[in-house]
């Protein structure tokens, strides 16, 4: 431990700890969040009642984080009929996306609704803990969530978030296991999402050695952002053969600050760029994932779709970032 640190304060919760509460009123009635804040300006709320996602995320009192319209929406208040997507998503710093679908609404033996149903799952069992790491005062929250169904699958998400006393960045470490008899095809997506200040007109983003096809043709340009528009589209972007580490930055130079989500290609061999400059669903996401943006009828269909076999796990680890003053910015950007 610090011991010299230790004399300084009365209590180390004045510079780094994890908060635990559960929220009033609204949509997001009763739903548990931890917050989790440290020395160096990382603030992140990690909210157990939907996956262990995570919902806003700070950096010296400066949002990150794209929040949708809807608000944090308690998991009881979702619905998996076709159409309803768009009137619960909350958005957030993090939305995990499956294990069933990560693209639009499918019906193939059985409902699958748009990014699948992970999100909307509570952590079964959920814990919190801070303690020294040598010199490092670690803070770290643990849980599992599954998803499962009568008949058919049985898939356990086992998750891990953790930041250090003065780390301007969080690691994820997710073990995903199949505890049925059978193969399990599966579907996951990391949907990171940057909003304003962060983002704005002068922001750029940038992608660690990949092949790049836009999806649409409003798609010709995934380094430069706009200004908000009225009415206009989505971009897709399509980053796949990224090596075995990847890593997507995204930044702005005049505000001397930027962010970065880097992650293991073993099982997660590609990235989506979601670039929404519409008016008041600003958003740029980056999103790492087993698969494209598609559904679980065409990657069944195109033979694209994962397959966890009986009685097997497979891990992922991401580490979400920050890029704080020039020379950091640009010495990272140009060692991608």
């Amino acid at each position: 431990m610090n011991i010299e640190l230790l004399r300084q304060v009365g209590n180390l919760s004045q510079i780094a700890g994890i908060r635990e509460a559960r929220l009033l009123r609204g949509p997001s009635e009763g739903v548990r969040i931890a917050e989790f804040y440290n020395a160096a300006g990382l603030r992140f709320t990690l909210v157990p009642d939907r996956c262990m996602d995570i919902y806003d995320l700070s950096y010296k009192g400066v949002n990150l984080s794209f929040q949708s319209k809807n608000g944090l929406t308690a998991p009881q208040l979702c619905s998996s009929a076709n159409g309803e997507f768009t009137e619960q998503w909350p958005a957030g710093m993090l939305v995990t996306c499956g294990l069933g679908n990560v693209g639009g609404h499918a019906n193939v033996k059985g409902v699958y609704p748009v990014h699948g149903r992970i999100s909307n799952i509570p952590a079964s069992t959920f814990g919190t803990r801070t303690f020294w790491q040598g010199e490092d005062y670690r803070l770290r929250a643990s849980g599992e969530m599954r998803q499962t169904r009568l008949y058919g699958r049985n898939l356990a998400l086992q998750r891990t978030v953790e930041t250090g006393l003065n780390s301007k960045a969080l690691t994820i470490h997710d073990t995903i296991t199949n505890y049925d008899a059978a193969d399990e095809p599966y579907m996951l997506l990391y949907h990171i999402n940057f909003g304003y200040p962060l983002l704005q007109a002068d922001t750029r983003v940038e992608v660690s050695g990949a092949d790049t096809r836009g999806t649409n043709p409003i798609s010709n340009d995934h380094r430069h952002m706009m200004a908000p528009v009225d009415g206009r589209g989505e971009e897709m972007y399509y980053h796949t053969n990224l090596g075995s580490r990847a890593c997507g930055v995204i930044w702005n130079e005049r505000l001397e600050l930027g962010a970065y989500v880097a992650f293991d290609t073993k099982n997660l061999p590609n990235l989506l760029e979601w670039k929404m400059m519409k008016s008041h669903d600003y958003v740029l996401a980056l999103e790492p994932c087993n698969t494209l943006g598609i559904n679980r009828e065409k990657a069944l269909e195109n033979g694209s779709i994962a397959v966890l076999p009986a009685y097997s796990s497979v891990e992922n680890r991401l580490e979400l970032g920050i890029l704080d003053g020039l020379t950091e910015i640009r010495a990272f950007v140009k060692n991608l």
